[in-house]
């Protein structure tokens, strides 16, 4: 039986999670596969784990155990391509809007746009890795150089130095969040 074509992969989308991690648009070989960075060669599964965003190990087809961690996952376009150079723009306009309503809902504490692509699409200006100086409905916002292997840019021990950078805002932030609360 042929694969689904317009399969795609599922929100993961709990109430007010610490990080929300938005991707680009899934890539035809996660959509296949029912899950979020399915490929081996993605890092993402790696960098969450030793970067301590998660105390476990997890593989693609436990993606949806990020919940437990305080972990969403989404897309900015839902449309699996092979490369996110295949997204049309009206496709990137229809999801700044979608994504805009996912976000106000969850309220996220940190919205993580793994890879440039998305964030320079949804906010239409150009940036750098890191935190960013704007929020987004309340939370703040951080973006990782893509995990994809493609992205040659940006070795393992940088890609880990940026997750590791994202644990430390969750962290600063979680502690700023439970000193207001007393």
């Amino acid at each position: 039986m042929p694969p689904d074509v317009d399969a795609t992969l599922p929100d993961y989308l709990p109430d007010r999670p610490d990080i929300l991690f938005v991707g680009i648009n899934p890539g035809s070989y996660s959509a296949r596969q029912g899950h979020y960075y399915a490929r081996a060669t993605n890092r993402f599964w790696w960098a969450l784990h030793a970067s301590g965003l998660i105390p476990v190990p997890l593989s693609p087809q436990e993606d949806w155990r990020v919940i437990e961690f305080g972990l969403g996952l989404t897309d900015l376009v839902k449309r699996p391509t092979n490369s996110a150079t295949d997204v049309r723009g009206d496709e990137f306009a229809a999801g700044r809007q979608v994504l805009a309503g996912k976000i106000s809902r969850v309220q996220p504490l940190i919205v993580c746009f793994n890879g440039l692509t998305g964030y320079q699409q949804f906010f239409q200006e150009y940036t750098q890795p890191g935190r960013q100086t704007r929020c987004l409905h309340g939370g703040a916002v951080f973006v990782l150089p893509s995990t994809s292997a493609r992205n040659a840019a940006y070795p393992r021990r940088v890609i880990l130095e940026y997750f590791c950078d994202l644990s430390t805002l969750r962290d600063e932030l979680r502690h700023h969040a439970a000193r207001q609360e007393r």
